[in-house]
């Protein structure tokens, strides 16, 4: 007989761990190898955009904060924070606030009985009450056209696993310029590897504003009252983004321009030392065509121009899509309300189906931009959990 749980959590991210770190009395097991896309998606030496004190996961009462980790665990507080510094505090954050956490992913979510039933890919099977996806963005990367048939045999996303050291010598075309772009494009030329961005907007570098960076007292304060959180801009804008309650009630249309403006593409100033000079950077331009010769991809630009590769790595963004999750059965998805192609969540996040909770990326269009990152978690456990209590 499957095992019976009063919440799955499908997802073992930020979001996952910080909604079952809020519901300490239920019977909940988190569903998926722990932090699995910062372990394996990214790069090892990466450093993360954000500052200290907006990295941390939400636990009750603050007690699972990054300053806690690091009194306890005798760390130093760092800026920029290296990924595995912050892998070290979400592994401490599981074990000290997450009682249940089941590694295998879930291969099939359907009903059985007034229920959910998840089977997982190791062959077990659990009933519960309620679900909370928690699945983050990687299912979500979107291959703009001509890529969206090309994917595979040398074409891949920024987010997917990548050997940068098997392209020394080899021709790399990276398409778009966020800062994963730039990570990637850095990293295959570090590697050795023959580098061009191509981007369809001029490439933009963010301002040296790190909160770290050396300061008076008043211009400190200055740069916090315009600068309350990294990663997001331009002031005001930025304080509205911090305010995912206040976002919901922006008009939908305005809510997309805004987010779009919020975050705008670019990359840490950290970052440009390992691009300039080193990167071959093409603006104001898109790729319209993809043709095979072989083994090589041939790319014919919005200006007529045309380039060979040996790879096309894309930083393209993300656009939330139902089909993207297969586990999902036909009876789950048909259930789900969706508008303009994003799940239609109340309050609490619940969706159309009062028993099935989106989490993180999903809720973009909702609650904004915060949803996308490690600040939005408090938020959002908090009014998870409510939305449970009903």
């Amino acid at each position: 007989m499957p095992e019976q749980l009063d919440v799955a959590i499908v997802g073992a991210g930020p979001y996952g761990l910080s909604v079952a770190a809020h519901l300490p009395e239920r019977r909940v097991r988190v569903f998926g190898e722990p932090m699995h896309t910062w372990r394996t998606r990214m790069p090892p030496d990466m450093l993360l955009r954000s500052d200290w004190e907006e990295t941390s996961l939400s636990a009750p009462n603050d007690a699972g904060t990054i300053d806690v980790w690091a009194r306890d665990a005798g760390e130093h507080r760092q800026n920029p924070i290296p990924l595995q510094t912050f892998l070290r505090y979400a592994d401490w954050f599981r074990s000290t606030f997450v009682r249940e956490n089941d590694p295998s992913n879930v291969a099939e979510l359907d009903r059985a009985g007034g229920v959910f039933r998840l089977s997982t890919a190791a062959g077990e099977e659990y009933d519960a009450r309620k679900v909370v996806l928690a699945v983050g963005v990687t299912a979500f990367s979107y291959a703009p056209p001509p890529f969206g048939e090309a994917l595979g045999d040398g074409v891949s996303f920024a987010i997917d696993p990548q050997d940068h050291g098997a392209r020394r010598g080899r021709r790399v075309i990276v398409v778009g310029g966020g800062q994963g772009g730039l990570e990637s494009a850095a990293l295959a030329a570090r590697s050795g590897a023959e580098v061009e961005l191509i981007l369809r907007s001029r490439l933009h570098w963010f301002a040296e504003r790190e909160p770290y960076t050396p300061r008076g007292p008043v211009r400190q304060r200055l740069y916090r009252l315009a600068y309350p959180v990294v990663g997001y801009g331009p002031p005001p804008l930025n304080r509205l983004a911090l305010h995912p309650e206040l976002f919901a009630f922006v008009p939908k249309r305005l809510r997309r321009r805004l987010a779009r403006r919020i975050l705008r593409a670019g990359g840490s100033p950290w970052l440009r030392a390992q691009v300039d000079g080193k990167v071959q950077i093409t603006e104001e331009r898109t790729v319209t065509t993809l043709t095979r010769n072989g083994g090589d991809l041939l790319l014919g630009l919005s200006d007529g121009s045309a380039r060979e590769a040996d790879a096309v790595i894309l930083s393209t963004g993300f656009r939330f899509s139902l089909d993207r999750l297969s586990f999902l059965s036909p009876a789950i998805r048909d259930g789900i309300a969706v508008r303009d192609g994003w799940p239609v969540l109340d309050r609490s996040f619940r969706s159309s189906d009062p028993g099935l909770f989106f989490v993180g990326y999903a809720a973009e269009d909702r609650f904004g931009p915060i949803s996308r990152f490690v600040p939005g978690t408090r938020f959002t456990a908090n009014r998870v959990r409510e939305g449970l209590a009903s």
